[in-house]
């Protein structure tokens, strides 16, 4: 993979409109936490960070392959050189790369300096991975914006269980926090956490176990086969 790969994938994302809705979201987000007592910006900050990898990678991966395979890029992958491998590898960490500017743009406009930048950091690569491929996946498999911003709403449920369990953890049954830290959205809160409070080490390495494992599991057995038929198709 190489940096000329990475910059042409910046340009469609940019083309398309992704980099620029991450900037609107970034100043709307600033402009909420501005006027926003400290206390209550720094229990939703946590929130804000975590729905960058894991609700925009997975929703304009998804969508940026829609609009890929509609242009026939996607299609023109496999009479080429270049892997679909590489090309949604690429993908998912030009999003990760632009979810973790806006988490660090809207922490910087709400608290200073006062956070650390390698959990955020860490938040975009956990949380992003698995959100990136598994909105990619789906894209592949509905193929249309339209269907895949319907389609994909019960995977995405999934990955918000972290957020509903912070919200609302102590009117939930005691099983529900394990499930939720240990589905694929649940390590990209935990650091994300961890960017403003203390976390606990051994939360956050189980949390990066689980989200290691998850991606190579949708890797495998969920985006490797929608290649595969869209390679068919």
């Amino acid at each position: 993979m190489s940096a000329a790969l990475f910059a042409a994938d910046l340009r469609l994302l940019w083309r398309h409109g992704f980099a620029i809705a991450y900037l609107v979201v970034a100043a709307l987000y600033a402009a909420v936490l501005s006027v926003l007592p400290r206390a209550w910006a720094d229990a939703v900050l946590p929130i804000l960070a975590w729905s960058d990898p894991a609700f925009f990678c997975f929703f304009f991966a998804g969508a940026s392959v829609c609009l890929d395979l509609a242009q026939g890029t996607f299609r023109s992958l496999f009479a080429s050189p270049l892997r679909p491998s590489d090309y949604l590898i690429v993908k998912a960490l030009d999003l990760g790369i632009l979810s973790f500017a806006m988490a660090a743009i809207v922490s910087a406009s709400s608290r200073g300096a006062d956070f650390s930048l390698w959990p955020l950091a860490a938040s975009a690569a956990f949380g992003g991975a698995p959100a990136a491929m598994l909105g990619a996946a789906l894209a592949l498999r509905l193929k249309s914006v339209n269907r895949f911003m319907m389609g994909s709403i019960p995977a995405f449920l999934v990955l918000a269980l972290p957020a509903l369990d912070y919200a609302a953890g102590r009117y939930l049954p005691p099983w529900f926090g394990p499930i939720a830290a240990l589905s694929p959205g649940g390590a990209s809160l935990a650091f994300a956490r961890a960017a403003y409070t203390a976390a606990p080490a051994g939360e956050l390495a189980l949390g990066a176990l689980a989200a290691a494992a998850w991606t190579a599991a949708i890797a495998r057995f969920a985006l490797a086969p929608a290649v595969n038929a869209a390679r068919g198709d």
